[in-house]
């Protein structure tokens, strides 16, 4: 921390030095982070800091096209300890440090779900959520509904932080729904997976589960205007609709190479997760001539003509994996799946009518909240889920984006789990397809929060895990897609929506290094710092980052999760033992470390 100061003693007397033009301030960015992270061990920590030190030295553009001026790019202070808990009195400081203490003790962390049923039973939820109330609930949370949590996210804004407001207890399902196969399966496209009977109880749960959102938007426009809300569309339909979904929109990604692949080589992807399938070809007209035939019936050339040039937007003679995804459509794969020569796994995954219902039934609960969230100005996180369901948010986000981003400022934010193998790439082709298409980027960039149960589920499978190897794979994800959305149309000259326009990103981490990454990167583009990019943690974590960067003028979110006690305690314990790997890792015992040491400041007479 020395060190750190000294240097940057130094660099500010080089630079005030330097200053003698008006206007010529630094455009630094910062990066937060929210639950979906990986924190790096110590000496990886310590090693982005000796990296990022030795290159702070930048010449920047001071507005004058004939003249440079050199500036240093002066890491912040994340350790001062004033600046991060100003903002706490000293109960809420110390009920913190306890809650530090508590969360690394691993046995509790395991077991609080059952210490909690306990105690609820032994002592009945009056008394236990009332101890609840005063230490875990009013430490990660901001109250129990609209109302209550305004003074709190009043006092974050006097601190210049906004709030990511999240909706954590879910509408009850009175009867449990259950799936039913139909009396003739073997005639159903998509059975046996598809065919389903779903109960229509689900689909009340799920308007029910809308209205919540959609009160969440109008808290955020009372309580934080310019913050956001947080949303999961395995709220909005039943998960096993979306993993049905994901599943056919694999298989179509699969088609994709049956159909530009020479049928004589063994290329297989059948093992390759979804992500990291290449999709960097494109498929000509005497290739498509000599493949579809192979696997679907064809009335005549005429016919496959007419499909080639359906699909080929651009008429330029050949299809890219950003026209196949958006010319097939999912509610047209069932029709395309009747022809199939030999019925396969696409056949299997084509929705049936039923679910094509109930897929449109959840794009209208979509759009009735994107519709009030455009009407009341704020700003829709689309959270990530497990990769069962992922490729059906992704699919159902991008024709939100399409719809909603196409006025002054994006709506809807896509999150991208970068400890998954190829999502830069997918980064990258949403990039190309909102310049192209003419829609405002918006994106939540995390590292992701299922690596364990991704791994288990996949090697169960006997399939690749979709997850990055080692830490470092998953940080150099997580830096590329940064740079990628950071640099998206820099430098570009015009107004025009998507073409013109850059991209707006909330980096979701507690990784300090990834901040100072985010920051040094921006400034190097001589971005805005108050436009266009955002930082989000934890309420109740990581407050070390948050204030310091907002008190230096970055955009710093808090991700404050909010509703009745009784259905938010479990969803924190759920939360905690999802996260207790990182409860004890060093960057949290850092900020406990903190803590305490602030806590010695204020009692300490000397």
């Amino acid at each position: 921390a020395s060190t750190m100061a000294g240097a940057s003693k130094m660099q500010s007397a080089a630079a005030a030095a330097m200053l003698h033009r008006r206007s010529v301030a630094m455009k630094m960015l910062p990066t937060l982070g929210r639950a979906q992270f990986f924190l790096p061990t110590a000496n990886q920590h310590h090693r982005a800091q000796a990296l990022y030190l030795g290159a702070t030295k930048r010449y920047l553009s001071s507005g004058s096209s004939d003249t440079k001026v050199e500036k240093e790019v002066a890491p912040l202070d994340f350790h001062d300890t004033k600046i991060a808990f100003d903002s706490k009195t000293n109960f809420e400081l110390f009920r913190g440090w306890v809650v530090f203490q508590v969360c690394a003790i691993g046995p509790i962390v395991r077991h609080c779900d059952k210490l909690y049923n306990m105690a609820v039973k032994i002592l009945g939820p009056s008394i236990t959520h009332f101890f609840m109330r005063y230490s875990l609930f009013n430490h990660f949370c901001a109250g129990e509904n609209a109302k209550e949590i305004i003074p709190r996210m009043d006092h974050l804004r006097s601190y210049g932080v906004g709030g990511i407001l999240d909706y954590a207890a879910e509408a009850k399902d009175e009867e449990p729904q259950h799936a039913e196969k139909p009396i003739n399966e073997a005639e159903t496209v998509g059975a046996p997976l598809s065919a389903r009977k779903y109960e229509y109880n689900g689909e009340k749960l799920c308007d029910a589960n809308a209205e919540i959102f959609m009160d969440a938007i109008r808290a955020v426009k009372d309580a934080t205007p310019d913050g956001f809300a947080a949303i999961k569309l395995s709220g909005l339909g039943d998960p096993q609709l979306l993993e049905r979904m994901s599943t056919c929109l694999e298989e179509m990604a699969k088609l994709f190479h049956k159909v530009s692949k020479d049928p004589s080589t063994n290329y297989d992807v059948s093992t390759v997760p979804f992500y990291a399938m290449d999709r960097s070809f494109s498929i000509d007209w005497d290739t498509f001539k000599n493949n579809w035939p192979r696997l679907f019936t064809v009335q005549d050339e005429a016919t496959l003509k007419a499909i080639f040039e359906d699909i080929d937007k651009d008429r330029d003679g050949s299809i890219n994996y950003l026209e196949w995804s958006e010319g097939i459509r999912l509610s047209h794969i069932n029709e395309m799946a009747r022809s199939c020569i030999n019925p396969g796994p696409l056949y299997r995954s084509a929705l049936d009518e039923e679910e094509t219902q109930l897929y449109f039934n959840l794009c209208g609960r979509m759009e009735r909240i994107m519709d009030l969230a455009q009407k009341e100005g704020v700003r829709v996180m689309v959270d990530a889920e497990w990769t069962a369901i992922q490729p059906a948010i992704d699919h159902l986000v991008l024709f939100l984006q399409r719809k909603y981003n196409r006025g002054d400022t994006p709506i809807v934010f896509q999150t991208y789990q970068t400890y998954l193998k190829g999502m830069h790439d997918m980064v990258v082709h949403d990039l190309a397809r909102s310049k192209k298409e003419g829609w405002y980027f918006g994106a939540k960039v995390v590292r992701g929060a299922y690596m364990v149960s991704e791994r288990e589920k996949a090697k169960k499978k006997g399939i690749q895990s979709p997850i990055c190897e080692t830490y470092e794979d998953t940080e150099a994800n997580f830096h590329n897609t940064i740079d990628s959305i950071l640099s998206h149309n820099v430098g570009t000259i015009g107004s025009e929506i998507g073409k013109d326009t850059q991209g707006e990103i909330l980096v979701a981490s507690h990784n300090r290094g990834s901040i100072e990454f985010t920051t040094k990167r921006a400034a190097e583009l001589g971005k805005d710092k108050t436009k266009g990019i955002y930082f989000g943690q934890l309420m109740g974590m990581a407050d070390h980052l948050t204030f310091t960067l907002a008190s230096h003028g970055f955009k710093a979110y808090k991700y404050v999760p909010y509703g009745p006690i009784d259905e938010v305690v479990p969803y924190l314990i759920r939360r905690t033992q999802e996260n207790s790997a990182i409860l004890g890792s060093p960057g949290v015992q850092e900020e406990r470390s903190m803590v305490g040491q602030e806590l010695r400041r204020r009692i300490s007479p000397f």
